[in-house]
């Protein structure tokens, strides 16, 4: 995430560290929903990843982050 700029992102879209993208009340709330965020963040920014790399980013912001079941 460091490597595609995931960070610097964020601060531009919401302010502050970025921090707050990952808990916007009630924005995401399913894992589906979770990991079509990190396709559009794959779309919008042209990083190329492959299906698997987006499904595996998204398991570790629901770990460290969203918490989804």
């Amino acid at each position: 995430m460091a490597e595609n700029k995931c960070a610097e992102c964020h601060i531009r879209k919401v302010g502050g560290n970025g921090s707050a993208i990952y808990k916007p009340a009630g924005r995401i709330n399913t894992l589906g929903f979770l990991r079509g965020m990190v396709e559009q963040c794959n779309t919008e920014l042209n990083l190329g990843l492959f299906p698997d790399e987006v499904t595996s980013i998204a398991a570790v912001l629901n770990r460290d982050y969203y918490r989804l079941k």
